[in-house]
């Protein structure tokens, strides 16, 4: 079954895409990111994520579908 990756969008909380795709938590490691078991995770969009981080949300964006891909960036 094919994933549909288009349903990864700043609008996920955290917790969201770890629950649905764990193959995600090493995006977050590697660009050190607090989110993981961070009680807010639950609360917190990738957008929300993005906006305290600096980050470009289209490459955290990318980056996430890249690992659940499971191909390198």
């Amino acid at each position: 079954m094919a994933i549909d990756l288009h349903v990864i969008s700043a609008r996920l909380t955290v917790k969201e895409v770890l629950d649905r795709y764990p193959q995600a938590l090493p995006v977050f490691m590697q660009l050190r990111l607090l989110c993981v078991g961070c009680p807010t995770e639950a609360f917190h969009t990738l957008a929300d994520v993005a906006r305290e981080y600096g980050l470009d949300i289209e490459l955290l964006l990318e980056r996430i579908r890249s690992a659940i891909e499971k191909r390198p960036l």
